[in-house]
Formats: C-alpha cells, structure tokens, sequence
C-alpha cells in the first residue's frame, strides 16, 4: 500500500511540474516577445600577424545575423578542438582583430575559435530594466594558425 501511495505521489509530482507557468523573462519559449539569435555561420579566421612579428593577433569574420534578434557577439578560444573554450571578446559587429588589444593574449601556436551572438532583454516599463542576454549556439570550432 505505502509503494502505491509513494508510486502516486511522484506520479502526480510530474503531471503536476509540467504545467508548471513558465515566467523566465529569458525563456524564448515561455516568452514570445524573446527570439534566440541565430547561430553564427561562416566563421573564418586569419593569422594576420606574420612569422617574427612582435604582436601577435588573428581577424575573425562571420555573416552577420539579422540586427532584430541580434545585439553583439562573444568569441570564444580554445586550445584544441574538444577543449574548455573561453570568452576572449565581446562586439558589436561581425568581425573582430583578437590580439589587437592589450589585454588580448595572443602567442605563437594553435588555437581554435568559435563565435555566439547575443540579444540582450529588458523589460518593457515605462524604465526598462536590463534582464540579461540570452545566447545563441556557438558556431562551429575553426583552427588558426599563429606563427612565432
């Protein structure tokens, strides 16, 4: 009897929790008046500082997504393809030069990028109040190149 009654219980706990009200001001689904950005596509990169060059940086380029859905972008480096990825920059365009600033960290060697845009949420009061960002999908991982 305390099984059944145990098993009934959680039963209803379930049934219960899905329809639960959905009031995340994040959530593109329980709110319609948010839109996840678009993935990044077309991600290409370039070493653009040449072998011996004391400043090391790389240029990164990506289709810019639709400007309703999209406020910036976060970049993202790792050390391999499958590694923990970082964010190294945030933009507001679809282009970026990592290395050209001085807290950038850019060094001979291998590295892997990937990109995400961005919308950023307010409230729609009479004074808006800033939510948060809601973040696409990284774009896919793509290797450069930096030479020493």
């Amino acid at each position: 009897m305390r099984i059944a009654l145990s098993t009934l219980l959680v039963l209803g706990f379930f049934m219960g929790s899905c329809q639960l009200q959905r009031n995340n001001p994040l959530d593109p689904i329980g709110n319609p008046d948010v839109s996840t950005p678009q993935t990044v596509s077309n991600l290409i990169i370039y070493g653009v500082s040449g072998p011996g060059s004391d400043n090391k940086y790389v240029e990164l380029r990506w289709d810019a997504n639709n400007p309703l859905t999209t406020d910036g972008y976060y970049v993202y480096r790792g050390l391999a393809y499958n590694s923990a990825y970082a964010v190294v920059d945030t933009v507001g365009t679809n282009s970026c030069y990592h290395g050209s600033e001085p807290w950038h960290s850019v060094l001979p060697g291998t590295y892997w990028y990937k990109v995400s845009a961005f919308k950023e949420v307010w409230t729609n009061d009479v004074v808006p109040e800033f939510l948060g960002r809601l973040e696409g999908r990284q774009s896919e991982a793509r290797p450069v190149v930096v030479p020493a």
